[in-house]
């Protein structure tokens, strides 16, 4: 029995052989063709459009390059060029479906907009106000939301005091607040705690005057 299978297996690598000598011959020699015709190169279009603004404010773009200048200022509208010497064209309006099959990706890659909180304190104190202390609620969810590891601390004064001071005490508020953050589970890490004292108000006031509304730390949530 050994001896058929021995046999049998001879028989069929002879088969398989010859069956290979039968499949060699001389490499063919394709004829010379003339050469596929280079496509043209398709002409890169580019679109501006200008989109709602997160904050509801008024915006507008001005599209300009060699043949011409175009201004959009109304939003889900936009712009074509379609070349380098041709001049933008009219703005037309642009519906989501278009937006999103045209930027889908580049606006799926812009990050959220920051979020920015104010927090008021007493003349002359780092005791927050009632009213802040319900703000700092609303900045522990958005860190959550976010899982934000980006958040800006800044404190301000008013003018009344010495320039100095002020700036100590921009720093006591501001530390004041990051320290109840920390005590809400924001890591310390995630903190950048400044003071700008009296030199960026939001109500611009002479020496000596006090103002609440510069009384104040402004949280960035980014």
């Amino acid at each position: 029995m050994a001896r058929l299978q021995i046999q049998a297996v001879v028989a069929i690598t002879m088969m398989l052989s010859a069956a290979c000598a039968k499949r060699q011959h001389p490499t063919a020699v394709a004829p010379t063709s003339a050469p596929a015709p280079t496509p043209k190169p398709v002409p890169v279009q580019n679109i501006f459009a200008l989109l709602p603004d997160p904050q509801g404010r008024a915006t507008a773009i001005v599209v300009t390059n060699s043949g011409g200048t175009q201004e959009i200022h109304e939003a889900n509208h936009a712009v074509r060029i379609e070349r380098e010497d041709a001049a933008p064209t009219p703005p037309f309006s642009v519906d989501q479906p278009t937006v999103r099959r045209t930027f889908g990706a580049a606006l799926d890659a812009i990050p959220d907009p920051e979020i920015d909180f104010l927090l008021y304190f007493d003349e002359a104190s780092d005791t927050l106000t009632s009213e802040a202390q319900a703000t700092l609620t609303s900045i522990l969810q958005a860190v959550q939301e976010r899982h934000s590891t980006d958040i800006t601390v800044t404190g301000h004064t008013d003018r009344t005091g010495s320039t100095e001071d002020n700036y100590r005490l921009g720093l006591r508020r501001a530390e004041r607040v990051a320290t109840v953050l920390r005590g809400r589970g924001v890591e310390d890490s995630s903190l950048f705690v400044r003071s700008h004292g009296e030199s960026d108000p939001l109500i611009q006031t002479g020496p000596g005057v006090p103002e609440q509304r510069n009384r104040r730390v402004e949280v960035i949530v980014h």
